[in-house]
């Protein structure tokens, strides 16, 4: 049978595919513009390095709580009213920022942001599993995976392109106007494609409403309660290198603002090799766990290396950077998206997904915020790269005891 855009075997899957991705690939875009615009705030001794990972971390949290309730409810609500809402409200939150972006507004508009947009994941995983079938299902997960590093592309370049012409608050007019579009173009061509398997799967698994007790037995048994760990730290590094990259060098190398976001936008055009690589090592390993210990081992090396060249080698340091972020990307993969799908016969997915990436991103504001007050207190870059080294090696070890129980209990 010849296949369609994206190689799935009709029209409809591949339009439907389009519409998930442009509507998860937007919410990057008024997520990392607030990375964008950091090495503004500190240049012009607008804020702190310490408030500002506040205001990074204050996302995290939100995005992580939110998704744990977005989870839940992504199993048993209208999806497409969910991720609708949550694009459009994110599109809102950045536009209000032009406007209002004292500190205290930022804090109270970048939180709600993270709010809404903990809404747009998890329903996307849930359409997946009822949508497509098993086959599909994983060329779906793997391409979805190319949303972060385009979005992040996507962020970067709207901000790179509004800073060399305006001033730092009206990236978030640009960004969340191109988003409030993106959320229009879901909403109408959603209503055209009617998601009749989703919603009858929906009335179907809330009927039959799987416990917390059930679910917290097959998270145990599973592995997934090991595996918060490592995906804890596959988001720190993911998120947070990428975050203090443009800081990073314009410290270090004393790189402007343009040209600092301009290195940036290298690490996600790398990354998007990581799923696909991810995946061709997957199919020899057979087991997501196993996989992710030999990408946090080369993330660790990579890590090891950024010591030596950081302050020397503006171009190797970019090198190890990418190599760091393009092995987490490779574990997001793997634990975020791929892990939940094993689910679909529970009728699980969106809860187990809300469940990890949860804690991806509360783990990840944590850190961050130490991530900040190292920064704030030592100025020693050294100092935090040994701290993701030492993640790293944690998250290798647990990962590998973890991957033991996943092969007996995974599909």
């Amino acid at each position: 049978m010849k296949k369609t855009l994206f190689g799935f075997e009709n029209k409809r899957d591949s339009g439907l595919f389009l519409l998930c991705w442009i509507a998860y690939t937007s919410t990057y875009i008024c997520r990392l513009n607030f990375s964008a615009i950091i090495p503004e705030l500190t240049s012009g001794n607008i804020m702190s390095e310490s408030r500002i990972a506040t205001i990074s971390s204050i996302f995290f949290i939100c995005y992580g709580m939110g998704q744990l309730f977005s989870g839940i409810i992504g199993d048993r609500l209208n999806t497409r009213i969910m991720v609708f809402s949550g694009v459009l409200v994110s599109s809102v939150c950045n536009i209000l920022i032009f406007f209002f972006h004292s500190y205290e507004s930022l804090l109270v508009l970048w939180a709600l942001n993270g709010i809404v947009q903990s809404l747009v994941w998890t329903p996307i995983l849930k359409i997946a599993s009822v949508e497509y079938d098993p086959a599909s299902r994983d060329k779906f997960g793997i391409n979805m995976a190319t949303t972060v590093p385009i979005g992040t592309v996507l962020s970067y370049a709207l901000s790179l392109v509004t800073l060399l012409f305006l001033p730092w608050n009206y990236v978030f007019l640009v960004c969340g106007t191109v988003v409030g579009a993106a959320a229009i173009i879901w909403f109408a061509g959603t209503g055209k494609l009617k998601l009749r398997k989703h919603q009858k799967a929906v009335k179907e698994e809330s009927k039959k409403s799987i416990g917390a007790a059930a679910i917290l037995k097959i998270c145990f048994t599973s592995g997934v309660v090991l595996m918060l760990i490592p995906i804890m730290v596959q988001g720190t590094l993911k998120d947070s290198v990428t975050q203090w990259t443009p800081e990073f060098f314009s410290s270090q190398f004393g790189s402007s603002t343009t040209f600092s976001l301009a290195m940036t936008m290298v690490l996600p055009i790398v990354n998007v090799t990581g799923a696909f690589i991810a995946k061709r090592v997957n199919k020899k390993i057979n087991n997501e766990l196993k996989t992710s210990v030999l990408f946090f081992m080369i993330a660790v090396g990579f890590l090891a290396l950024l010591r030596l060249f950081a302050g020397k080698s503006a171009i190797l340091s970019l090198v190890c950077m990418a190599g760091v972020t393009n092995c987490m990307f490779a574990i997001n993969v793997m634990l975020i998206t791929m892990v939940p799908l094993r689910f679909s016969k529970q009728g699980i997915v969106s809860t187990v997904g809300g469940i990890l990436n949860a804690t991806a991103y509360i783990g990840c504001a944590a850190t961050n915020m130490v991530a900040g007050k190292i920064l704030d207190n030592t100025g020693s870059w050294n100092t935090l790269f040994v701290f993701w080294i030492a993640l790293g090696v944690v998250a290798a070890a647990v990962s590998l005891v973890a991957s033991f129980i996943w092969k007996k209990n995974r599909d």
